[in-house]
């Protein structure tokens, strides 16, 4: 899994990868709660950060980041480098994302190819050139997993483009082969984007923190 985490937080007003909960930053509860279920992590965060996060002793390997999002992927997949059969690409900002998601995403993908979980959006979407109602629109979420050659290449042949995406799932569909399968997103599998995100998110990780195990 890739955790990227090298942008600049412009909406949030500050710097909410690196917000302390619990006594740690916010990206490092992402990393926890992702790391031990799978093979490997990759943590992708901004070159300036990376030493403060290696003191954290996270247990994951740390890759500079780059001017984009699109970019920061390209870092954590050359990380990888060849051979990994899935691969998964999530947001730092997303510290709530449930064991049982991350499974049937890398499940579904072993099968399908690849593998998006989505929701119904918030509130109706409407198409900025004409003003009318997007039918079936769905909000996506991370992690996006998907099989690990027909990624690398589809990420190679946008490379070769310049190509700058929203997400993983742009890259896979605008340059890959890969048969693409949307599951069930999860409510609370919360993107930390603006600061009204960050105390729901902070209570939710701090409740799971205090549950009696």
């Amino acid at each position: 899994m890739i955790i990227v985490a090298a942008g600049s937080s412009v909406r949030f007003g500050g710097d909410k990868l690196m917000t302390q909960i619990g006594g740690i930053p916010l990206v490092a509860h992402t990393v926890l709660a992702v790391k031990n279920h799978v093979d490997r992590c990759i943590l992708v965060s901004r070159e300036d950060q990376v030493a403060a996060l290696s003191q954290l002793d996270l247990g994951v390997a740390l890759v500079p980041g780059g001017p984009s999002r699109t970019a920061s992927e390209m870092a954590g997949l050359a990380a990888i480098g060849e051979g990994a059969s899935l691969i998964g690409i999530h947001d730092g900002a997303r510290p709530l994302v449930p064991p049982s998601l991350i499974e049937t995403l890398f499940e579904t993908a072993e099968r399908v190819g690849g593998a998006i979980p989505v929701m119904e959006p918030p509130r109706p979407l409407l198409r900025k050139s004409d003003l009318g109602l997007v039918e079936g629109a769905m909000v996506a979420q991370t992690p996006q997993v998907f099989q690990g050659e027909p990624l690398l290449a589809a990420y190679v042949s946008a490379a070769k483009m310049g190509y700058e995406a929203q997400d993983t799932a742009e890259i896979a569909q605008r340059f890959g082969k890969l048969a693409i399968q949307a599951v069930p997103g999860v409510p609370g599998n919360t993107k930390v984007t603006e600061p009204g995100d960050i105390e729901p998110v902070r209570a939710a990780l701090e409740t799971s923190r205090n549950e009696p195990r």
